[in-house]
């Protein structure tokens, strides 16, 4: 490795050493040094920032560090600066409002640090063996988050998610152990170089299904619901915006091995499976979360839709993954304001927010109009891009359908604007105040989160050509 590449490598790496580094002081130090009890949140959230700084732009050029475990290069960082803005999104709403009890506060942090560590490591793994260890350094972490508060939606979402994640995670190490028996190397340049037989495309088979319960595909997605609405809420935003992330990126390096046969047909029956079910599901939902949890199924199904697009498709992809994470952490900040017990808000408790907290109406309906692909929000522009790249690689059936199910969604976001604008609370005389103890303004940190990700939908579609360019960049690095 030349010097230059050498001086790279070491600087990217600091990112995730230093998570590691924090995520033990957030649990460790507070043991010893009783001031800094209760600053947890402040020692992650630096080492976040921190992190992202070393998160620099690449060279113009990739790096294979651990004989090609990682890869080092423009679309890593683009990946990793994403990750990392996810998680200084999330600390800041845990910070709002602690999702852990007091004497939890360490360990919450410790374990969303290494989840985050995890997660920066999978969209950089150039292998499966290294993909399957991040994918369970990453996975482990959040079935504990998930039921850290220990009562009793946690603990049933935390359980029904370990059995079925543990599931997957069987399905991917059968599907390595079969590839590993027929190729030289597991590298995914090699295994690109290699037909498949109908041996190898079992095994590539059990890997794709196996990432697919992470990326939350029909009918890999059994999960979700339950998960999502019973987790504490910035957990919930952490799996919505982030988790899936790393399935698509690794989804996305399987799908580009084959050009045509029976994965790409597989690949087209998950995706419509899952924009249609998700959708209709969703229908049905009076609980926030979970509408959410489904609006997150379906999102995974137009991302892949994008697949099908070809480059131009991955791009589309690079560009997806931010809008939608702004849009889903900004609800899920929202759900947190206003939740009062475990499972959050009901569509009908929204009733009358736009008198009482007109700027969080406006928010919250800027997230929805956002996720149903409103222009000229960035969601607009996000399915846009992923379905034109399809369409035009002849996949015109899919997008039709992608197409349709995206306006059956509109039935769903708007209730939630309808509550908000259109229907007065039970009571006339009751106004929808954020619940919590936020003291220094009208929400807090979570307030500024909420600002910030309306901001974000509204300029990112606005002004769609940076962020669009930034992820074309990043694309011709894959």
């Amino acid at each position: 490795m030349t010097d230059p590449a050498a001086a790279y490598a070491a600087s990217a790496l600091a990112g995730p050493l230093l998570l590691i580094l924090a995520a033990f002081a957030c649990l460790l130090l507070p043991l010893f040094f009783r001031p800094l009890r209760g600053s947890q949140g402040l020692i992650a959230f630096g080492a976040v920032l921190t992190a992202l700084t070393f998160t620099r732009r690449a060279p113009s050029a990739e790096f294979a560090l651990f004989s090609g475990a990682l890869l080092l290069s423009p679309l890593s960082a683009y990946l990793w600066a994403f990750v990392l803005g996810v998680l200084a999104l999330v600390i800041t709403l845990s910070i709002s409002r602690p999702a852990a009890p007091d004497e939890n506060r360490g360990e919450y942090y410790f374990l969303l640090l290494t989840a985050g560590t995890g997660l920066m490591v999978l969209v950089a793994a150039g292998d499966l063996f290294t993909a399957f260890i991040a994918l369970e350094l990453l996975s482990l972490p959040v079935y504990a988050l998930a039921g850290i508060r220990r009562s009793k939606p946690g603990l049933e979402a935390a359980y029904k998610y370990f059995m079925l994640g543990t599931f997957g995670s069987a399905m991917t190490v059968m599907g390595i152990a079969v590839l590993n028996a027929l190729y030289p190397s597991l590298a995914f340049s090699t295994l690109k170089a290699g037909a498949a037989g109908p041996l190898a495309l079992a095994g590539f088979l059990l890997v794709i299904s196996g990432f697919a319960f992470k990326t939350a595909l029909v009918p890999f997605h059994m999960w979700v619901p339950d998960a999502y609405e019973g987790a504490p809420t910035q957990i919930s935003a952490f799996m919505g915006a982030a988790l899936k992330a790393g399935g698509v990126i690794v989804l996305w390096r399987l799908f580009s091995l084959f050009d045509g046969g029976p994965v790409r047909e597989i690949f087209w029956c998950l995706a419509a499976v899952t924009v249609v079910t998700a959708n209709l599901a969703a229908l049905a939902q009076n609980g926030l979360k979970r509408l959410l949890a489904y609006s997150s199924v379906a999102h995974a199904g137009y991302i892949a839709v994008a697949f099908f697009g070809g480059q131009r498709g991955f791009e589309a992809i690079l560009y997806y993954l931010p809008v939608y994470a702004m849009a889903t952490i900004g609800a899920f900040a929202v759900t947190l304001a206003l939740e009062k017990d475990d499972k959050g808000p009901r569509i009908e408790d929204l009733a009358g927010l736009a008198r009482s907290r007109p700027w969080l109406a406006f928010a919250m309906s800027s997230f929805m109009f956002s996720l149903a692909g409103v222009p000229p929000l960035a969601g607009f522009f996000a399915k846009f891009f992923a379905f034109t790249g399809a369409v035009n690689s002849g996949y015109t059936g899919l997008v039709v359908i992608a197409v349709i199910m995206s306006a059956v969604s509109m039935y769903y976001y708007l209730r939630v604007t309808v509550a908000m604008y259109m229907t007065p609370p039970p009571d006339p005389g009751a106004v929808v105040q954020p619940a919590g103890g936020d003291t220094t303004g009208p929400l807090g940190a979570a307030g500024l989160v909420v600002g910030l990700m309306a901001a974000g939908v509204i300029l990112a579609g606005v002004f769609s050509r940076p962020l669009l360019a930034l992820a074309a960049e990043a694309a011709r690095w894959f």
